[in-house]
């Protein structure tokens, strides 16, 4: 039994020049290798499949050639051919998933001292270096500081954000990219024509929109649907076979979106969900549809450049005849966007899918903020078609004797705010909810406390609980600033429990001075006792 070697095996590049995409990287490596001024570390970061390991390998065989270090390696020396083969003793790749532990730091960091066999350099690619322990990283980082004229690490990594940053400081960092859908088509069909294969440009626009960026993935996928074919198999047939919704249910659901059609939306979205359509592909698959229709609209360009050419088939009528606005476009997409976030948290993701496209159709029945905004400034009388009553002049005699104030005596100066009549419960309700920042659960604990003044800088709150005394307290400063901006002045918040009869006690004189907060300080400065408590009228003015 043969076996057959897989296309992305088969066509990985043999030289930069076979590269696809990667342009940014591809000028500072060739660069680096004509100046012959290569550093000893590099960071290959980027999402699977995009070309780390090969890039690296490329390095390494144009750093090892017999006509380097050159930007075009000879491909026929011993060194080439052992690299190409994976059988060079001086290029080792090492799984940073498997080699997690400072044992296999330790071990490589001894192996760097020995010179290279037949190359120039010893060079090490240690591939998803991210999953290496801390320990290890410490032991990697002083071989880093100072390593061996003869040696060059590569790093590959899909999650760079979980390499240590004196890691990073040490390495030359290079960011691959996801490749363009027509990246990939482009490449697909060289390969196809190459291998005989007969897709279709539909086909081939799938396998390009299912690979999301990643050419490795795009011919894993054409092995798999070069297999299939062989039997005779339809366009859709290979969208459910990929994951993907059939262009014309998909075309549906999003004018279905788009119209406000809840009936429809649901009856496709059923439809999907019957035929096996993973909830969670569809709803990505509609965020970037909406992201592509939103460009359109704000560039008020066609559908017909390069980044819509793959959705050309999947363009609703409903945007063709009526355009949505632009906010309409903005709102859905951000429902969308956390809709993904809630599908990937949700036990029951069909019923969290179902959700979150009735809140899209529901967007119709919103009222434009505009609209709100108009029906406000209307419903505000204006104040300036008001008939104006002329005041009646005053007399001399109701002045005062220097011309300016009535002897009226019943008119009295302006009086600071009277402080909160916390007797009252609507009040102390009232009071409650004009407070910012104020949870719910916490107004209904204040709510229920019985609440005694037993001067205008003195409150008590009577608790029913003593477990609910310390949550009571935690709100204190907050009452103490709100009724300071109420009404003016600072005032002491004490907390009790409330006795088992029913309602606060009442105090003695003796009692409610003791609570004072200047009595208390004045007994604690002076070591004082109370002895008597007396009522101090406020003394009366002369005239």
């Amino acid at each position: 039994m043969s076996t057959v070697i897989s296309l992305a095996r088969k066509w990985r590049p043999q030289t930069f020049s076979d590269l696809v995409g990667q342009e940014s990287v591809f000028k500072a490596i060739t660069f680096a290798l004509k100046a012959k001024n290569l550093p000893q570390a590099y960071l290959f970061s980027g999402d699977r499949g995009v070309g780390k390991t090969t890039v690296a390998r490329l390095l390494a065989k144009s750093i090892n050639c017999k006509d380097g270090p050159t930007t075009a390696p000879c491909l026929s020396c011993s060194s080439c051919l052992e690299i190409a083969k994976g059988s060079s003793p001086d290029v080792m790749e090492i799984d940073g998933a498997s080699n997690t532990s400072v044992d296999d730091v330790r071990s490589l960091r001894e192996g760097i001292h020995f010179l290279p066999f037949s190359g120039r350099a010893r060079i090490y690619i240690i591939d998803e270096v991210h999953m290496l322990s801390t320990a290890a990283f410490n032991a990697l980082l002083k071989t880093l500081e100072e390593p061996p004229s003869h040696v060059i690490f590569i790093f590959a990594t899909t999650e760079a954000h979980k390499v240590p940053d004196t890691i990073q400081s040490r390495c030359q960092h290079f960011r691959f990219r996801n490749l363009t859908i027509p990246e990939i088509k482009n490449q697909l069909q060289k390969i196809c024509l190459a291998e005989g294969l007969d897709f279709s440009p539909e086909v081939l626009n799938l396998l390009s929109q299912a690979a999301e960026g990643s050419l490795r993935d795009a011919l894993s996928l054409t092995d798999q649907i070069r297999a299939l074919s062989q039997g005779g198999i339809s366009l859709e047939d290979i969208s459910l076979f990929l994951g993907m919704t059939p262009a014309h249910l998909e075309r549906d659901l999003l004018d279905s979106l788009l119209s406000g059609k809840l009936p429809d939306t649901l009856k496709i979205a059923e439809n999907l969900l019957s035929i096996g359509i993973d909830p969670r592909n569809q709803l990505k698959n509609l965020s970037k549809r909406t992201r592509d229709l939103l460009m359109s609209s704000v560039l008020a360009s066609p559908l017909t450049g390069k980044p819509f050419e793959w959705m050309q088939e999947a363009i609703p009528p409903s945007f063709l005849t009526r355009t949505p606005s632009e906010i309409f476009l903005e709102q859905m997409l951000t429902l969308l966007l956390r809709g993904e976030e809630e599908l990937r948290k949700s036990p029951q993701p069909s019923i969290t899918f179902l959700l979150i496209l009735c809140r899209i159709c529901h967007l119709k029945d919103a009222e434009p903020l505009a609209q709100i905004l108009a029906s406000l400034r209307n419903s505000v009388p204006d104040n300036s078609k008001r008939e104006t009553i002329p005041s009646k002049p005053i007399s001399p005699e109701e002045k005062g004797m220097d011309g300016n104030q009535k002897k009226n005596p019943d008119i009295q100066p302006e009086q600071k705010p009277s402080h909160l009549d916390i007797r009252i419960p609507g009040d102390w309700k009232r009071f409650l909810r004009e407070i910012k920042g104020l949870e719910p659960h916490d107004r209904e604990l204040l709510e229920e406390c019985q609440i005694q003044r037993t001067d205008p800088k003195t409150i008590t709150l009577f608790v029913s609980k003593a477990f609910f005394e310390s949550r009571v307290r935690e709100h204190i400063p907050l009452l103490r600033e709100s009724f300071l901006q109420r009404e003016g002045e600072a005032v002491t918040i004490l907390t009790k429990v409330q006795s088992q009869t029913g309602g606060p006690k009442i105090q003695s004189p003796v009692e409610q001075a003791k609570d004072h907060h200047l009595v208390k300080e004045a007994q604690n400065i002076f070591g004082a006792e109370i002895i008597s408590v007396k009522n101090q009228s406020s003394p009366k003015k002369d005239p």
